[in-house]
């Protein structure tokens, strides 16, 4: 396949909108003392960690926003199968396979917090384009931590549409 004539155009694009969404979310999730909302930065890798679903999920629908996706919204039910896939990650150390009927799954290990998760889905075009696919309207986000396995903390986001 031929690249594209346009392929410099789309590449600073993109920067310039991973800069603005970075910039975005900066500034929604500032505080008093500055830096991102403690929901984003909040350590998973404790026994008891509790996962800020609405506003991870609001980061997301930020980026989806960028690349002309609809917002997603949260599911309860996926929610729930997001955190069994994460669970099951976290004793097998396999990132799980796409679900019948789902429209996209992301899995991450080892990251602690949810804003170095989203960077390095954000920053992976694989990634990137299964969390801006316009076919998904609903989302389950789920972290699991497992201090005895080998990366501690698993992430499951999981698209249906």
């Amino acid at each position: 396949m031929r690249p594209s004539l346009h392929a410099p155009a789309v590449r600073h694009l993109r920067l310039v909108l991973g800069a603005a969404l970075l910039a975005a979310v900066a500034a929604c999730g500032e505080m008093a003392g500055g830096g991102l909302a403690p929901g984003l930065v909040a350590s998973m890798d404790a026994p008891g960690a509790s996962l800020d679903r609405p506003t991870a999920l609001s980061v997301i629908n930020q980026f989806r926003g960028t690349t002309g996706a609809a917002a997603l919204t949260e599911d309860p039910t996926l929610d729930a199968q997001a955190q069994s896939l994460a669970q099951a990650y976290a004793k097998t150390g396999k990132a799980p396979p796409l679900p019948a009927g789902a429209a996209g799954i992301r899995a991450s290990a080892g990251y602690p917090t949810f804003a170095e998760t989203f960077s390095g889905w954000r920053n992976s075009p694989a990634d990137a384009a299964v969390l801006g696919s316009p076919q998904a309207r609903r989302a389950g986000l789920a972290a699991t931590y497992d201090p005895s396995s080998t990366y501690g903390v698993y992430w499951v986001l999981l698209l249906g549409s």
